[in-house]
């Protein structure tokens, strides 16, 4: 009887270079991953106010959000994260949890975001713009395209319902000492617009985010 004993030539790390980190060096950020000689970062500077009512649970709120556009892209329109639409029956975080006994139940649904009025401020010209609403996610659509540099400011008025069943960071339980609540995510935020995906708009599920 004769045996022969070959060399493997397979590399398992192999499999996974071309995951490791696939985006080529550029201007904006080296290959290694950090910033370039171009590296830029949008900017977005929040005003708030808001109220909280114990009667209805609700919170009320303005908001002003000055937009900077400090990338090289024109930008056509802004995306907006509405994280409180995660509680509204239709949503996909309803659509992919338990309704009754788990950590992320949504035993108690809300209508989300209310959004009562909506403007847009651009030099000297203010207009309501055109939106839409996609489960926890908003675009807002600009008359003129934003450039380089520019600044934008968004007015908004919202309200929303705070649930008896939330997540981990959301909710209210009543004691004999009256209603306590624990509030997070509690006004629409800028997307992050980056020089890798453009506009960053992964529905907001509830385990991830």
């Amino acid at each position: 009887m004769c045996l022969f004993a070959q060399e493997s030539k397979y590399d398992h790390r192999a499999a996974f270079n071309p995951q490791f980190y696939p985006y080529p060096g550029n201007d904006y950020r080296s290959a290694s991953g950090e910033p370039g000689p171009k590296y830029w970062q949008n900017k977005a500077d929040y005003s708030i106010q808001c109220t909280l009512s114990p009667e209805t649970h609700a919170v009320s709120g303005e908001i002003s959000i000055t937009y900077t556009n400090n990338s090289p892209d024109n930008l056509s329109f802004l995306w907006l994260q509405m994280d409180q639409n995660i509680y509204r029956s239709d949503s996909r975080g309803s659509a992919t949890t338990t309704q009754s006994g788990g950590r992320w139940a949504n035993a108690e649904f809300t209508e989300g975001y209310q959004i009562k009025d909506i403007k847009v401020k651009a030099g000297t010209e203010a207009y309501v713009p055109e939106k839409v609403v996609a489960d926890t996610r908003m675009q807002v659509w600009l008359k003129n395209k934003l450039a380089t540099g520019q600044q934008v400011t968004l007015h908004i008025q919202y309200q929303f319902t705070i649930p008896e069943y939330g997540t981990d960071r959301m909710g209210r339980v009543n004691t004999k000492n009256g209603w306590v609540y624990e509030v997070a995510q509690w006004f629409p935020r800028l997307c992050v617009y980056d020089d890798i995906q453009g506009w960053n708009t992964l529905p907001y599920i509830g385990q991830g985010e």
